[in-house]
């Protein structure tokens, strides 16, 4: 893997589209907020009630199973928006969400992902920690291909496999541009979170991913 090719094409990908990709950031933050808001004020009046308060745990579901969605939708968009910056596109707000129809794909890749991981790790750890590893992808994948997600994870796997220690290498620098960002009281990542998405997106595609 070229580090250097993979850091310079992500950045110059996000610096492309930067006020469209910082922007979202933003909303989407100030979105799962205010819903996690009213979610733990509502949670909080169910559990803190002397007589039971029945007719709130409608509106609990709702807004925990709104949560959910928007998270997949907002993760959907950052995906989809570092690809086409990985790529050399530049792209409008509205472009950000052509892919939000992979939803529920999203939702099983998340689940089966998370399964398999957390029975790797209960297995003596280190299948756990291949697996987050060789995992890691294939968000990319299904959004790239159109890929059913079990599909995404094997083709993500096999992409990983080959450089594992690479690619473990490159998720901790990752890992760390996205962490600089909680320097400056957390408002950084809105930045440094999709700039590390862009560069998840151009090692993908140095990896094996269609151009």
């Amino acid at each position: 893997m070229h580090y250097g090719s993979i850091i310079q094409a992500g950045t110059k990908g996000f610096g492309r589209n930067a006020l469209v990709l910082v922007g979202f950031s933003i909303l989407y933050a100030i979105a799962l907020g205010v819903l996690s808001i009213a979610s733990t004020s509502v949670g909080t009046t169910l559990v803190s009630a002397t007589d039971p308060q029945w007719g709130l745990l409608v509106p609990y579901g709702a807004l925990l199973l709104l949560q959910v969605v928007v998270h997949l939708v907002g993760n959907l968009a950052l995906l989809n928006g570092g690809l086409m910056a990985a790529k050399g596109q530049t792209f409008t707000f509205g472009q950000l969400f052509s892919e939000t129809s992979q939803i529920f794909n999203l939702l099983g890749l998340h689940v089966f992902a998370a399964i398999a991981i957390l029975l790797g790790l209960l297995a003596f750890g280190i299948p756990g920690i291949y697996l987050a590893v060789a995992y890691w992808f294939a968000a990319f994948v299904l959004v790239d291909r159109k890929a059913a997600f079990l599909d995404a994870m094997a083709g993500a796997r096999q992409m990983v496999t080959r450089q594992w220690f690479d690619v473990a290498v490159l998720l901790l620098v990752i890992g760390t541009i996205s962490g600089v960002g909680v320097l400056a009281l957390g408002v950084g990542l809105f930045a440094t979170v999709p700039l590390a998405v862009c560069i998840g997106a151009s090692a993908y595609l140095q990896l094996g991913g269609s151009t």
